[in-house]
């Protein structure tokens, strides 16, 4: 993607020209995002990077499930970068950025507040790079920190219902066009490239979320509890640690095909952790 911005690229996008008819005409027979999901599940063998986590916490890493799984995802997105897609107004964008989302709680509780966090990342972020990122901005979360979306969201929730039914639909009109202010987009998970549920970390399978039609998020990724597996080993029953993963993503960003190997090289990350450690290869593989 060229750096320099052109006519018709937004601020958080660049405009797809050089695409074929049928993704032109897509979002024209299918316009709204949530009747564009579709869904896929894999469920995948966690020993390799338990034991990869357990080494780099004996080097002094602070590296964690989430954080390899967050790790994991931005460098699918970089080696597949159709996943970092979006559609807006009728057009197709790529992001210029890796964009992960996630709600961060401030203690776990039925009444705990809830902070909506976005983390941008270049595409050759590694899984350091990453774990400090995550680090610092739910510790920021945590300590009291405000996110710029929380304080408008909070500062529109007490108006009349007649001004937040206008205050909502102006809001929408300047997403269509790419104008919504960064003081809410830079920080609502809505507008990144995945936008991650942690389901584990409460205990809970891995449900298929629904897109949103606020915002230009394409692909949303729930993460299960863990949980052991039956499977044969040299022809022995043996148990091994397993999480399903629950992807729902905007099928008009892609095809079938593309998001069926993208979930091969998400599964392949996860068996082989140490490649989030090596820099993107100049054919944009892991190295």
């Amino acid at each position: 993607m060229a750096d320099k911005r052109r006519r018709g690229d937004r601020k958080d996008g660049v405009l797809l020209r050089d695409i074929d008819s049928y993704h032109k005409v897509m979002p024209f027979l299918m316009p709204r995002r949530t009747e564009s999901e579709v869904f896929f599940r894999e469920s995948i063998d966690m020993t390799n990077l338990l034991a990869y986590i357990e080494r780099k916490k004996s080097e002094g890493d602070r590296i964690t499930l989430f954080s390899a799984f967050v790790a994991t995802a931005v460098r699918t997105a970089a080696v597949r970068p159709a996943l970092n897609r979006f559609i807006c107004g009728q057009r197709l964008y790529e992001r210029k950025t890796i964009d992960v989302g996630f709600i961060a709680k401030k203690y776990f509780g039925d009444e705990a507040e809830e902070a909506a966090i976005t983390i941008p990342f270049e595409k050759n972020a590694g899984i350091f790079e990453v774990t400090d990122s995550i680090y610092s901005r739910v510790h920021c979360v945590k300590e009291g920190g405000a996110v710029d979306s929380d304080d408008v969201v909070g500062k529109v929730a007490n108006l009349p219902r007649f001004l937040k039914r206008f205050i909502a639909r102006f809001l929408r009109f300047l997403n269509y066009y790419g104008k919504v202010p960064e003081s809410i987009s830079s920080s609502d998970p809505n507008f990144c490239s995945i936008f991650i549920s942690n389901m584990g970390s409460i205990q809970a399978g891995a449900p298929f979320h629904h897109l949103n039609e606020w915002g230009t998020n394409s692909v949303f990724l729930c993460i299960g509890k863990m949980y052991e597996k039956l499977c044969m080993e040299d022809g022995k029953v043996v148990s091994r640690p397993y999480i399903d993963f629950a992807f729902t993503v905007d099928e008009r960003i892609s095809d079938g095909y593309y998001f069926a190997r993208t979930l091969d090289v998400f599964k392949e990350i996860i068996l082989d952790p140490e490649v989030l450690e090596r820099p993107l290869s100049e054919e944009g593989v892991p190295a």
